[in-house]
């Protein structure tokens, strides 16, 4: 891959191949990464890379159309870190995300991505510290999820009983080596956190218990992994840990029926329950 530098912007020669069934051709396009971006402390190398590829793409039609799944195989990694990325230069106003529906559904038909020309101000894209950044723009293509229909959604915390029992999963597996921390736990934050692991990032219940029985035949991740807030920020680091090798036999015990009635929650604080709720609000919305 070759590049040069032409005042502020750095311009690479992109030659990709489309994925896409639509697309047989094999176009050339300048990748353009400007300084405001390239120089950009607030976000990671990879997501400026990406910008790359977006504004590569944008030649085309003037937006991006490009999924993450596409993007997930360009770049060898999973599509939450594709999302990842794309929120970042989407928190900072590098780019915009369109998203197009289905006619009269709530299915995704298209997302559009279109380059911000002229960078915002400092003071209008940096987070204000007495306000919840936002959260990761999750797009999933061709799924739906109605909440409306979903009957065994828990009305005061949006989740499932999948979710629920996942959280109990993990407090029990915990609960040997950890009691006094695990007898204060609020088992409604941790079912919630299960719900945005597997919802918003995208990650199958049954891999989110195969990962929880995992943790338990490693001793470093099984101190480390103690809610489901830092289970969900490195699952994807797990998942590679959890390919490395075999480990020793699980002691995961199963699930005692008196578990659902001799646990004695903690309250969450506000603050937790504010944090909770403003991040499923938000995936909800997007």
């Amino acid at each position: 891959m070759s590049d040069r530098i032409h005042f502020s912007n750095v311009y690479i020669s992109v030659e990709k191949k489309m994925e896409d069934e639509t697309m047989t051709t094999q176009p050339t396009y300048f990748a353009i990464i400007p300084a405001h971006v390239r120089y950009a402390k607030t976000i990671s190398a990879n997501a400026k890379l990406l910008y790359g590829d977006i504004s590569a793409l944008c030649h085309q039609q003037g937006y991006c159309w490009a999924s993450n799944d596409y993007f997930a195989r360009l770049y060898d990694v999973s599509k939450t870190s594709i999302s990842k990325w794309i929120n970042q230069l989407k928190e900072q106003g590098f780019v915009t995300v369109e998203l197009h529906y289905k006619k009269d559904s709530k299915e995704i038909d298209k997302r559009h991505i279109k380059i911000v020309e002229e960078p915002m101000k400092q003071n209008e894209f940096t987070s204000p510290t007495n306000v919840i950044a936002p959260i990761e723009e999750k797009f999933k293509e061709n799924k739906t999820v109605n909440t409306k229909k979903n009957k065994t959604m828990n009305k005061k915390h949006p989740y499932t009983k999948e979710h629920m029992r996942l959280a109990k999963m993990l407090h029990i597996n915990l609960s040997k080596d950890f009691p006094k921390e695990m007898s204060k736990v609020n088992l409604n934050v941790w079912a919630s956190e299960m719900y945005l692991l597997n919802r918003q990032d995208g990650v199958r219940i049954e891999d989110i218990a195969h990962m929880i029985n995992w943790l338990t035949t490693n001793d470093f991740w099984s101190r480390h992994i103690r809610h489901p807030k830092k289970l969900r920020e490195t699952f994807e680091r797990l998942v590679v840990e959890s390919k490395k090798g075999k480990t020793t036999t699980s002691k995961t015990e199963t699930l005692p029926d008196w578990f659902n009635q001799s646990i004695k929650e903690t309250p969450a604080s506000e603050e937790e329950m504010v944090d909770i709720k403003q991040k499923i609000l938000a995936f909800q919305m997007s």
